[in-house]
């Protein structure tokens, strides 16, 4: 049966057309201008799904907020010590630049003394208040920005992939079920921009993967660029250049791995030194690890044999959400594994890029794994937080290509673990739509931003028991510093917010009581 189309384009043909072109030509270009219409409108109908798909993150969060604590996205505000940490670093950014107090814990001082953005660096106070410019920051700005991340990520993806409808509802829910997405949205935290990152990433890697040697510049060159700004917030991110390098290569073969592996790993080291340079020590594993090895070798070896095994073991503890994620990681790993086995075997048609496909996977998972049971920890979340973007990473390239298998294990993972999202949602984001202690919220009465004074004259020193959410009302510019073990020197931070036992083992006589709160008291510094 003749298109109605085409025989519309036939019944205008006519021999005693003005213009004398012939009966074909003008059917050809009417049947151009009709093809480049459809394109069109199947391109604007596509973007406007696309952008559906976009928004539906900030629906999904808008409906748990209400439903859970009755309130607004408005009346958010920062809870957990990180996020308060975070929040407050990008307001002294915005207001006095370099100029503000010391961020971090027991005093200590980055290696560059002028860098004074606690253990996490200084990157993502930068960026958030760049982004802040436009969009100003309250209490509730992290989560909008957090919101416009995402949108603006799942755009690029779904572009980057040309995403028709299946796919594109694919990754619609994919997003809405990757519960690590949903749970850090609602938070002034780093996750969202990791998460907005592994999605645009994933993009990329599958074009490469796809194109091979043949892949642009321009993608190649953008992929070194997300994965440097990646890296400037967790060097863990460097760890992809591996994969990067290797797929670029004309042939995937063990000695291009090896080169792969030099050049990732060079830059690996690079990053994870940059970082130690640019942030404050942290007291953890690997801090000791690092003070002991330098003593004896043969006791750190030990310490780190004994660490491994203890994070191997937790890998098998936590709640089912953490659970949950390592198994689908572990699932992703073994598929990968099986069709590397295959495709060494049978070299069909799609051998290259479905061989490409599985090393991407394993080199994207497996290094990170074995980076964390080795040197950090696999409870509290940690693990949690940092394995997620590699597992939505490594699911959204699937999805790309049509991996039937990785993405089956994704989405049923995820389903499987509604109930448990539903109860942690509740319970860790209770604290952020409370209202707030009406002492902490006075705090600015008290304390002051002197300029041009030195960094330790505008620090608040802050035990656990008093980060609080009122902490936010501390003017910008006056650093937030961390209490835990004590430097073993004199304090240095003129504000002091502690319990009074915390004060007595500081030494009453150098404090001067300002104010008391409901979880201590306000202390000024006097020598």
């Amino acid at each position: 049966m003749r298109d109605p189309a085409a025989a519309e384009l036939f019944s205008r043909v006519s021999p005693s057309n003005n213009d004398q072109r012939t009966g074909a030509q003008y059917l050809l270009t009417e049947q151009v201008h009709y093809c480049r219409s459809r394109l069109m409108n199947d391109w604007q109908i596509n973007a406007l799904f696309w952008a559906i798909i976009a928004i539906s993150p900030v629906l999904a969060i808008t409906f748990l907020v209400r439903h859970y604590f009755g309130a607004g996205l408005l009346n958010f505000t920062p809870a957990w010590s990180d996020e308060i940490d975070y929040w407050h670093q990008v307001a002294t950014f915005r207001g006095v630049g370099f100029a503000g107090g010391v961020y971090g814990v027991d005093e200590a001082e980055a290696k560059f003394p002028f860098l004074r953005f606690g253990s996490h660096g200084p990157a993502f106070p930068m960026i958030m208040a760049g982004i802040s410019v436009i969009a100003g920051w309250r209490p509730f700005s992290g989560l909008l920005i957090n919101l416009a991340v995402m949108g603006a990520a799942i755009l690029g993806y779904l572009a980057l992939i040309r995403a028709g409808w299946v796919r594109a509802t694919l990754m619609g829910a994919l997003v809405l079920t990757f519960w690590p997405v949903m749970l850090y949205l609602t938070t002034t935290m780093q996750e969202s921009i990791h998460h907005g990152l592994a999605i645009i990433l994933a993009g990329v890697f599958f074009l490469l993967i796809r194109g091979g040697p043949n892949t642009s510049r321009t993608l190649f060159a953008g992929g070194i660029f997300l994965l440097t700004l990646a890296s400037l917030l967790r060097p863990t991110w460097a760890l992809l250049f591996v994969p990067l390098f290797f797929l670029r290569g004309a042939t995937l073969n063990g000695r291009q791995l090896v080169g792969a592996v030099l050049k990732g790993s060079l830059i690996s080291i690079a990053a994870f030194r940059f970082f130690s340079v640019v942030s404050t020590p942290y007291p953890n594993f690997y801090s000791q690890l690092i003070e002991l090895t330098a003593r004896s070798p043969l006791s750190g070896a030990k310490l780190l044999i004994s660490h491994f095994w203890i994070n191997a073991q937790g890998l098998v503890a936590g709640n089912w959400l953490e659970l949950g994620l390592r198994a689908t990681l572990l699932a992703i790993v073994v598929a990968a594994v099986v069709i590397v086995v295959r495709h060494r075997q049978d070299r069909g048609t799609d051998h290259h890029t479905g061989l490409a496909a599985s090393v991407f996977h394993l080199l994207n998972l497996v290094p990170v794994v074995v980076l964390l049971v080795g040197l950090y920890d696999t409870s509290g979340w940690r693990d949690y937080r940092l394995l997620a973007p590699h597992v939505l990473l490594s699911a959204l390239v699937a999805l790309a290509r049509s991996e039937r298998a990785i993405v089956i294990i994704a989405l049923a993972a995820n389903l499987a673990l509604i109930g448990a999202f539903g109860a942690a949602f509740f319970e860790l984001h209770k604290p952020h739509f409370e209202s707030v202690d009406p002492k902490t919220t006075a705090l600015g009465r008290y304390i002051t931003y002197k300029q041009g004074a030195s960094a330790w004259e505008n620090t608040l020193l802050i035990d656990f028991k008093n980060y609080v959410p009122g902490l936010v009302n501390v003017p910008a510019g006056v650093g937030l510093n961390l209490y835990v073990y004590g430097s073993g020197q004199p304090i240095q931070s003129r504000y002091l917010l502690i319990t009074k036992e915390t004060a007595r083992k500081l030494g009453l006589d150098r404090l001067r009581l300002l104010t008391t709160t409901a979880q201590g008291n306000l202390y000024l510094r006097e020598d």
